[in-house]
């Protein structure tokens, strides 16, 4: 099967009519485009994978810019699977921008990394002074039901942060499947555990709001839960999943938007409407 080079690119601008519309979009395979749908909050796009899923070789590069006022949701409505590999390793790299005023979330399906995978891909996230945003990553251990969870050969995911020009986040995640594996031991899951890590940025969320005690409540039991000020003179934080359980996961991953949307009411928005 051959290589893919594809590509996205979009940006998202604020109408006179106080809408959000796509300005400019451009993308090639594997990517396509759902019909956008504004919802009177944010403009959300569907981003489909039209192919199988990620073979080795391909190369995929997202390009994302929300203009000022403007207010746009990325998701897309199934998994990402990044397929066995003999040899070679796909890649992909990520920009989201956000000027002054725009909001932006991106909230992906999973990434699941079939056996003997290998996969890299880089993220930016650049916000301007007074950009609010939402950006998530949301990871499965692979096939649990074909006894492939934890068996990707390598897995390199690096994210990068910035908030006014400011470096707030910087992680270079480079783990084997088992690597990660013992990972989720110690937090006492199974083998199908799932990451979902965001990172929110807003001056709305104060630091002693019951936004915060909210989240910090959904930690026990099956799902483990962690808040973290990144910049707290930027609003910027850091939310941390894990749980075997996909089903609680998606809940608390719900419950957290929730929490936050008294602030950021964006968070109202239905990820499922088309």
């Amino acid at each position: 099967m051959p290589e893919l080079n594809g590509h996205i690119r979009l940006r998202a601008a604020r109408a006179p009519s106080g809408e959000t519309v796509l300005a400019e979009q451009a993308f090639c395979a594997p990517f396509h485009l759902s019909k956008p749908y504004w919802d009177g909050r944010a403009l959300l796009v569907q981003v489909v994978n039209s192919t199988a899923g990620i073979l080795s070789g391909d190369r995929l590069a997202t390009e994302v810019a929300v203009g000022e006022g403007a207010s746009l949701i990325v998701t897309a409505p199934s998994a990402s699977r990044i397929f066995t590999m003999n040899e070679g390793a796909a890649q992909a790299t990520q920009r989201f921008t956000v000027e002054r005023g725009g909001w932006l979330e991106v909230a992906p399906e999973p990434l699941v990394p079939h056996a003997r995978s290998v996969f890299r891909q880089e993220t930016l996230v650049d916000l301007a002074e007074g950009a609010e945003a939402l950006f998530a990553d949301y990871l499965m251990p692979g096939r649990v039901a074909r006894g492939e969870a934890w068996a990707w050969t390598r897995l390199c995911l690096r994210l990068r942060v910035r908030v006014a020009g400011r470096l707030v986040l910087q992680e270079h995640f480079d783990h084997s499947g088992a690597e990660l594996q013992a990972l989720a031991a110690l937090a006492g899951m199974g083998p199908g555990a799932s990451f979902w890590n965001a990172v929110v940025v807003s001056r709305r969320l104060a630091p002693d709001g019951a936004w915060c005690e909210a989240i910090r409540a959904l930690h026990g039991g099956r799902v483990w839960v962690g808040l973290s000020a990144l910049a707290g003179d930027l609003g910027a934080w850091c939310v941390r999943v894990i749980s075997d359980d996909p089903v609680e996961l998606r809940t608390t991953v719900g419950r957290i938007r929730a929490a936050c949307a008294d602030s950021l009411p964006a968070l109202r928005s239905d990820l499922r409407k088309l």
